[in-house]
């Protein structure tokens, strides 16, 4: 009977040490789940960063070039719609031989109204004002440098806007627009769904969006998205959403990042979505989180030395973003170029001219092969 006894305190007590013992290893693997969530969402937001601040370099870099075009400097100031449309199809007829990636473009005039539009087949919206739209419009009553940021029109989009002047007088603007087309495939490609969300406060002003699915009091602004994702996030509760900024839901993650404009007012969110499963393969073991996106670490390394190289090479992002596209200017407008291009290449090394020619070839031949 002292036995039964004994082996049954032993039985108890032993019992006792595993639930113990499983209660522990539960909550570190809790804690370790969700260290390893809160690093993801770390790396989600940075990068986005990165993503953005590359549409935005973009957008701004074709803005810039197109504005040094003296046809359209000249078709503003001689208020040619005509010429000044078909100047500027003819550019961007030009850009898409060379570049596998929609560019939109247009020329707005100073009192803020439509001049020409690259996506239009005709020029028919001419003379329809913006400034009904375009708040953001507003900052070149004061500012003379150009602008980029994330702005509502009549579409959600980064718009990289650069003012033309002819001596003190402002002519009008050259604007360049991205509609987020590239970071949500960015993302997309490592399983990562990206849904740009606009407040549905801006509904009236985003006239081209109304008939947009929606989710909360969100409107969704880019294309590409998963339908079915879609329906988690039309289920979700946002206010817990934003306020923790990561939930778990139909064994996804979701993941919150705000959305300002060029005035850092909050105008929305960019919102991710994740498998549980696929989150989950970023914490095996010995894995750097930092590696978000599966590069390998020769890809990384190759990465880094090749801006490290381009950023060595050029002078100013002015000089890269001019040279770089020295095959999409327009006729009537090479001479100009070629002067311009001469008294910057003029003060490059021999060593620093043979490395562009390098790179050149070789950004050449990768275009070639890529679709």
């Amino acid at each position: 009977m002292r036995l039964n006894k004994n082996y049954l305190f032993f039985l108890l007590t032993f019992s006792l040490l595993i639930a113990v013992l499983l209660f522990v290893i539960f909550q570190l693997n809790r804690e370790v789940s969700w260290h390893v969530v809160e690093n993801v969402s770390d790396q989600f937001s940075l990068s986005l960063r990165k993503e953005l601040d590359e549409e935005k370099e973009s957008a701004l870099r074709f803005a810039l070039v197109l504005a040094q075009s003296g046809a359209i400097k000249n078709a503003l100031a001689e208020d040619d719609e005509d010429e000044g449309f078909a100047t500027l199809k003819q550019i961007m007829n030009n850009v898409k031989k060379h570049i596998h990636t929609l560019v939109r473009a247009q020329i707005i005039t100073a009192d803020s109204r439509v001049f020409a539009r690259s996506w239009d087949q005709d020029n028919l919206y001419v003379g329809m004002p913006l400034d009904v739209y375009r708040s953001d419009l507003e900052y070149f009553k004061t500012h003379r440098d150009p602008r980029v940021s994330i702005e509502v029109g009549r579409r959600l989009g980064i718009k990289a806007t650069v003012p033309i002047y002819e001596d003190e007088n402002l002519l009008g603007f050259i604007e360049v627009l991205q509609f987020f087309d590239a970071s949500t495939d960015f993302f997309h490609k490592f399983g990562i769904d990206l849904y740009v969300l606009l407040d549905d406060s801006y509904y009236n002003t985003a006239v081209l969006m109304q008939n947009n699915p929606t989710a909360a009091w969100y409107i969704v602004a880019n294309r590409g998205y998963n339908m079915v994702n879609l329906k988690t996030l039309q289920r979700t509760d946002f206010k817990a959403l934003r306020k923790e900024r990561v939930l778990l839901q139909d064994n996804k993650y979701i993941f919150y990042e705000p959305m300002k404009n060029g005035q850092a007012e909050t105008i929305g969110a960019f919102v991710f979505v994740m498998s549980k499963k696929g989150l989950e393969q970023f914490a095996k073991k010995d894995e750097d989180i930092s590696f978000l996106l599966t590069f390998s670490r020769s890809n990384l390394y190759d990465i880094v030395k090749k801006e490290q190289y381009e950023n060595k090479v050029y002078h100013s992002g002015y000089d890269k973003a001019l040279l770089s596209l020295k095959d999409t200017v327009p006729e009537e407008d090479r001479e100009l170029f070629m002067e311009e291009a001469r008294d910057i290449l003029s003060t490059y090394s021999k060593e620093e001219l043979m490395a562009m020619m390098l790179r050149y070839k070789l950004s050449r031949r990768i275009e070639g092969e890529i679709r």
